[in-house]
């Protein structure tokens, strides 16, 4: 049986950075300024992946 990976559903800042290609404090900036929603895990900063697709479909849309 293959196991296949699933993607995550929030990602901790160095992985939000990996995959947003913003750096750490761009994503806190972004935070802190309420354009990004994010959320406390325990003591993790975890930003969810599809709030991260959203920032970027609301940047393609403004460009447009």
């Amino acid at each position: 049986m293959a196991v296949q990976a699933v993607p995550p559903v929030a990602f901790t800042i160095p992985d939000a950075v990996a995959y947003s290609g913003f750096s750490r404090s761009r994503l806190y900036r972004l935070i802190q300024s309420d354009d990004l929603p994010s959320l406390r895990v325990g003591g993790r900063r975890m930003i969810r992946r599809d709030a991260l697709d959203a920032f970027f479909d609301r940047l393609t849309d403004k460009a447009a």
